[in-house]
């Protein structure tokens, strides 16, 4: 395999990555309206949205987190994705 076709072989293995990225930006960000919605539905259901009340909902609360994480998880993956890919060598080492 000759270096053009290395580099062609990782420009399409980078543009795979990339592409399935932004699926899972997708994906993970349709998770989070999911979260939201029911966070709303349970302060909704018990009257209760202030998070230092002590009777807040576990439920709300776990959900809140998991949005937390995943919201975190986006824009580590959007900064991952931004950044520049430094190929070092595309012969094997001697």
């Amino acid at each position: 395999m000759d270096s053009l076709s290395r580099f062609e072989t990782l420009t399409d293995r980078y543009v795979s990555i990339h592409e399935r990225t932004r699926g899972l930006i997708s994906d993970l960000r349709r998770l989070i309206r999911l979260l939201e919605h029911d966070i709303n539905h349970e302060e909704e259901r018990t009257g209760i949205s202030d998070l230092t009340n002590s009777n807040y909902s576990a439920v709300a609360r776990q959900s809140r987190g998991r949005r937390d994480n995943l919201v975190a998880t986006i824009r580590k993956l959007e900064k991952d994705a931004a950044s520049p890919i430094i190929i070092r060598s595309l012969s094997p080492p001697h």
